[in-house]
């Protein structure tokens, strides 16, 4: 089967997942009926809506990590499975990007009830992936989350704000040129709360897709501690680069999404001797740390300011004029494209944490040389550590397919993250 062919596939199985999970776990009402509508073929734009949530990239990812690694006798089983967690990660980028502007040290009352917001999430997540909790999502996010949830914009609280409005009048078209009833335009743009409801209940979902092997506590804690992450780095006052470090790397959701796979490859498609092994005493929870802090770093950096050394980023740094935030805002340097795109829309970034609470404009540039410097060095010794690793993985289980899936995924970040993200390539894939 042609990778063009599997792709294709992906797509539609994520599709169809997305579908699924709108019907059964969306509240009913007109933002449910929108978003049906605008993930299905009845959408004139469908490709380019699907482009915007992340699930071109997506399955692009899938692609690349999978290619010859899944015999077509197996691919049914990581077809089914691979969707659901593309249908999370879809729906994760709507909880996620309501953390927009909040990376900024001064909130105003609008961002502070926005990240409550953000913290009910997080709580409900966290509560979902308990094993034996059945609260429904439409509980755990009742009260305040769904009347804070009223005033957050689906369009604004996204990269391309202009394009997500675009879809909803294309949607509002359709209806009156069929004679339907058009809801208000309000409820389309501020009905994301049906949408975090289904996105609690397809995490859910996703965790109890790994019961019964090996990797299950992996991927839940994985999933949890993404939740519980990123409150810690909404709401503190004081974290030392390597605690942001650490819980970036918690937080870029590595370690579920690729022990999700290998779990669909090891231990649901085959089981295969030594693999829970290899969970069980931590030697893949290791691998996968190193390869989320990359991928942490690589999102945050990007891959070429990540090569670059000291000297050279200090070099660079001098170029730009006035305060840091803003000449990072002002910039069309594509080296420091993923710290304009993070500091033109308020995003958390290790490298600017502590820029942003400096003091003096002098002592903000020393913070963000430094904090280059520091994680360019982590990030040359933890590809080391990883890359002399892999080959464990394969003397252990005999075959290479983790060790190639796990340097596929951090390649595949490493070559996008390369990119400007106002490029196809260059945009979300997890």
């Amino acid at each position: 089967m042609t990778a063009n062919r599997r792709a294709a596939q992906l797509l539609a199985a994520s599709c169809t997942a997305l579908s699924g999970a709108i019907a059964q776990h969306m509240p009913s009402g007109p933002y449910r009926e929108f978003v049906t509508w605008a993930f299905s073929p009845r959408n004139p734009r469908q490709q380019e809506f699907l482009r915007l949530c992340g699930l071109t990239q997506l399955v692009s990812m899938n692609t690349s990590i999978l290619s010859g690694l899944v015999s077509e006798d197996a691919w049914p089983i990581m077809l089914r499975q691979a969707g659901l967690m593309n249908a999370y990660q879809v729906l994760e980028v709507i909880s996620d990007n309501l953390a927009m502007g909040l990376g900024e040290v001064t909130l105003d009352e609008t961002a502070q009830q926005r990240r409550l917001l953000v913290s009910s999430v997080n709580r409900a997540m966290t509560e979902a992936l308990l094993p034996g909790r059945q609260t429904p999502a439409v509980l755990l996010l009742a009260g305040h989350a769904k009347q804070a949830a009223q005033f957050a914009s689906g369009f604004d609280q996204s990269l391309a704000a202009a394009k997500h409005a675009g879809a909803a009048d294309e949607y509002t078209a359709a209806l009156q040129s069929a004679g339907k009833a058009v809801p208000a335009r309000e409820e389309l743009e501020f009905g994301l709360w049906s949408a975090l409801v289904a996105g609690v209940e397809v995490c859910r979902e996703l965790s109890a897709a790994m019961t019964g092997t090996a990797t299950a506590t992996l991927v839940r804690q994985g999933l949890a501690d993404r939740y519980q992450g990123v409150d810690r780095t909404l709401y503190a006052a004081h974290l030392s680069r390597l605690e942001l470090a650490a819980v970036g790397a918690q937080t870029i959701l590595v370690t579920p999404t690729v022990g999700f796979y290998l779990a669909v490859l090891y231990e649901q498609i085959e089981t295969t001797s030594g693999y829970a092994d290899i969970v069980a005493d931590g030697t893949l929870g290791e691998v996968l740390a190193d390869a989320s802090l990359l991928v942490r770093l690589q999102n945050d950096l990007g891959t070429a300011l990540l090569r670059m050394t000291p000297v050279q980023q200090a070099a660079r740094l001098r170029e730009l004029p006035g305060e840091v935030v803003q000449a990072l805002k002002d910039t069309e340097d594509p080296l420091f494209d993923r710290l304009h795109k993070d500091a033109l829309n308020g995003e958390t970034n290790v490298a600017l944490w502590h820029a942003r609470r400096s003091v003096s404009t002098a002592a903000a540039w020393r913070a963000l040389a430094d904090s280059l410097a520091y994680y360019s060095a982590l990030y040359v010794q933890h590809r080391e550590r990883l890359m002399n690793n892999l080959p464990e993985l394969e003397t252990r289980l005999g075959d290479k397919r983790a060790s190639t899936l796990i340097e596929r995924f951090v390649m595949f970040h490493e070559q996008m993250y390369a990119k400007r993200h106002t490029e196809t390539a260059g945009e979300y894939a997890i």
